[in-house]
């Protein structure tokens, strides 16, 4: 006999299954069961695969929405749809060829052609996209991505956008679009899902408290509870937890419930959050408790936080490394960032264990991408201006106005001397590939916790058995005690229901010889719910 709260779930997820809506809002907690839900919805579909379409934000939520629903639905980050637009359909490219590249750090390439062209500032092209400020410079932004024939991430959508708009009859049609994690996207990404939206039956899914973007790229809170104030979309919720144990879930609850008494979290979505013992219940009862580890200190040769968290990880049981492995998870997940950061991860490694340290964030452009592009043509645009970045401004200058004023191909203003040089490391050139680094012999290999450590904007989309939250101290999070920001409170928010098994959350009493106080955040969690971990140098003489 099912219990009452798969009875719940069940009704919560035949109401969205049995609407005829086209437009349908989900608010969903983390963990709460939307890919399921999104396989259901594709299943009672009754057209072909490529009918239907996922898109989402970042590449680590695409691959796991890839691997669940990629036999029902085609499956893309918001960017790359765009690019596949933009590559199969010549009236969205607007001046592109059919083989234009995709360029990440483009746009900074054209902010400073517009210095040289220009003699002035440059406009802030890529933030004036995404928050859909058009004007007269984008004209220029445009046709120098012609002339280089590529684009960057954010422009690829700006075309896109622009292009449908202006010409609604090139939307593609679906049987079905699914949107996940709409409060990451920002005005740009949001209005060009509203004219999907016009053409096509859309379900949107977000949760208000999991926006971490709105000051790294503009996304906004805002869009999805416009969405669930209006008329224009059905709305539904989640009502289950099924990632989290009981503790985290309760936990959860309490931050918001602080939050709201302090008047944060203004226009928040109210939802509920709740404990799913059919699939938790298990976890909950190993784990009880959140672990509150207080150091005495913390620097690179008391380096208390590495050493409680290598300890930590030795006793995960086996069991559960398996369980990670199986789902493709990390076994466990470090949120941190510098100063702790790097020692952490130093220790960690000092005591043999494979860390993975690497984050979404694209690296900018490389002299060596530019050698490539040449190998491949050596007349592109776009490779001799790569190579000219990293030669002297004076030249790099000359060259992009002389190809100006003429109206010419940069290769034919590109000096002789330099010409030859470049074209002769092409013949030599050859991609590096890094080298493997084999695991020492005796130290931490397989059969033992894969370990991620990010940022908490990098922790989105991920979760692991075991997570560990450090530095959570006045100062570092929140910012300031006294004016705490909502977007602060989400970052906190996020990392304790990255949390499948276990949570950590760690402060000290001393970096370096700067006294820290513990982070406000923990004290608006119920002291019930906590393990309170006193680490000092008693400890590690009673764990010996």
């Amino acid at each position: 006999m099912p219990d009452e709260a798969e009875i719940e779930l069940r009704a919560a997820i035949e109401r969205i299954l049995r609407s005829s809506s086209r437009k349908k809002l989900v608010v969903a907690g983390p963990g709460t069961g939307k890919t399921t839900l999104f396989r259901q919805l594709l299943e009672s579909m009754v057209g072909e695969r490529d009918a239907r379409l996922v898109l989402t934000f970042i590449n680590n939520l695409k691959e796991d929405l890839e691997d669940s629903l990629s036999d029902l639905s085609k499956v893309f980050t918001l960017h790359g749809y765009c690019l596949s637009l933009l590559y199969r359909n010549s009236e969205l490219r607007s001046g592109l060829s059919c083989g234009f590249r995709c360029m990440p750090g483009l746009a900074s390439l054209i902010r400073t052609d517009w210095t040289y062209l220009k003699g002035s500032e440059a406009p802030h092209f890529v933030e004036a996209m995404r928050s859909l400020t058009e004007g007269a410079e984008f004209e220029f932004y445009l046709r120098r991505g012609n002339y280089y024939d590529a684009v960057d991430f954010d422009d690829s959508v700006f075309r896109v956008h622009r292009q449908l708009t202006g010409s609604p009859e090139l939307i593609d049609g679906y049987e079905l679009v699914l949107i996940d994690e709409y409060q990451d996207f920002n005005a740009l990404e949001a209005g060009l899902i509203n004219v999907i939206a016009e053409r096509n039956p859309i379900v949107i899914a977000g949760d208000d408290d999991q926006a971490l973007y709105s000051q790294l790229r503009g996304s906004s809170w805002e869009f999805i509870r416009s969405l669930y104030r209006g008329e224009e979309f059905e709305r539904f919720d989640l009502p289950f937890c099924m990632r989290c144990p009981e503790v985290i879930v309760g936990a959860v609850n309490d931050v918001i419930v602080k939050a709201r008494e302090r008047n944060n979290l203004q226009g928040r979505i109210d939802k509920p959050y709740k404990h799913f013992a059919p699939a938790k219940g298990a976890d909950s009862k190993r784990y009880p408790n959140i672990a509150l580890v207080r150091t005495s200190v913390q620097r690179e040769n008391a380096n208390y936080f590495g050493r409680y968290i290598a300890q930590a990880l030795a006793q995960i049981p086996p069991e559960e490394v398996a369980e990670a492995a199986v789902k493709g998870d990390p076994a466990v997940l470090i949120i941190a960032s510098n100063p702790y950061r790097g020692q952490i991860v130093h220790y960690l490694e000092e005591a043999g264990y494979n860390v993975d340290t690497k984050r979404d964030t694209h690296q900018g452009i490389e002299r060596s991408t530019g050698l490539e592009i040449l190998e491949e043509d050596p007349n592109s645009n776009l490779g001799w201006r790569i190579i000219i970045e990293f030669e002297k401004v004076s030249l790099a200058r000359e060259v992009i106005r002389m190809a100006a004023e003429r109206s010419t191909p940069l290769v034919e203003v590109i000096p002789d001397e330099l010409r030859t040089r470049v074209l002769g490391e092409t013949k030599s050139w050859e991609p590096s590939t890094p080298p493997r680094v084999p695991t020492p012999e005796g130290t931490v290999g397989a059969g033992h916790p894969s370990i991620k450590v990010a940022s908490f904007e990098g922790a989105k989309g991920l979760s692991a058995q075991h997570v560990f939250i450090t530095g959570l101290h006045d100062g570092d999070l929140p910012r300031d005690a006294e004016h705490i920001k909502d977007l602060e409170i989400c970052r906190f928010l996020v990392g304790l229901t990255r949390t499948r098994k276990k949570c950590y959350l760690l402060y000290t009493q001393r970096f370096a010889e700067q006294f820290k106080n513990p982070s406000p955040f923990l004290s608006w969690i119920n002291r019930e719910r906590y393990e309170f971990i006193r680490v000092d140098a008693n400890y590690w003489k009673a764990t010996k």
